[in-house]
């Protein structure tokens, strides 16, 4: 983070405010109630609705002219060209069904440009951050994103999630193909190089607000396969994606988005 950055003060509060969710989290993950969504009978859990409260009260009374917006509740607060995209808890599957790949994401959008993003893994023990031009971050040392080239070697890993695998054809990609079920956490490991692309369809901005800018930060870049590149700016403004939207280093995206082709 840079002297100047101006989003600091935002970023250390933010933080701080990742730890303390991640920590009750933490407490809590192992006795979560399930219950179905009506709309599209995805999981969620009394922890993800007590998480976004909890979040949206601490940024509420330190940003009141701020808009808060997330995945359980309505939008609210003040009416400034800022706004907060919560997702209390990303992979509330994997959550429920016992698996440790879950994600508590906080982002900031200024005027349209998502600025700055902060996503804890609780049982990980990891935070990550990003601010925009400040560069990108995991428990305070820098990360980057998997070397560039023009293609990928068999043993890549390349995660697909879930909606773009019921969409492309897996056999124009290459690589170790993965799904981990939390977009939140694929993107701070494609930004750290642990993943090599990351491919997405469906995800909302409370998905993605945090994540976009930690991997922009990191070196990766977003396109369609269509063949359109896509801005951080551009990459919010279109969401939900209804199209499989990559993530990756530039060389790499431009791969991806050239030779991946969708199912007949």
């Amino acid at each position: 983070m840079s002297p100047a950055d101006p989003y600091a003060v935002e970023l250390e509060f933010v933080k701080s405010l990742a730890q303390e969710t991640a920590e009750i989290a933490r407490s809590r993950c192992a006795r979560v109630r399930p219950q179905e969504k009506e709309a599209n009978l995805g999981y969620v859990t009394d922890l993800d609705r007590d998480l976004e409260l909890l979040i949206r009260s601490r940024l509420g009374d330190q940003f009141p002219n701020d808009l808060l917006t997330g995945e359980e509740y309505a939008n609210e607060g003040g009416s400034g060209p800022r706004r907060w995209s919560i997702d209390p808890i990303d992979g509330t599957g994997n959550l429920v069904h016992g698996l440790p790949i879950w994600a508590v994401s906080i982002g900031l959008i200024d005027r349209g440009e998502p600025v700055l993003g902060v996503i804890a893994l609780p049982l990980l023990g990891e935070l990550y951050w990003a601010t925009r031009g400040g560069g990108a971050w995991r428990d305070g040392e820098p990360i980057q994103s998997a070397e560039d080239q023009d293609g990928f070697h068999q043993q890549d890993n390349v995660c697909i999630g879930t909606n773009a695998l019921r969409v492309i054809d897996p056999r124009s990609v290459v690589g170790r193909l993965r799904d981990l079920g939390s977009c939140c956490s694929e993107l701070v490991w494609v930004a750290s190089g642990r993943l090599v692309a990351v491919c997405h369809l469906g995800e909302k901005a409370h998905d993605l607000a945090a994540g976009a800018v930690i991997a922009h930060e990191a070196g990766c870049r977003f396109g369609t396969i269509e063949g359109r590149s896509l801005t951080p700016a551009e990459l919010i403004a279109e969401t939900p994606i209804t199209v499989p939207t990559f993530t990756a280093p530039p060389r790499r995206l431009a791969a991806l988005m050239s030779q991946t082709t969708r199912l007949p």
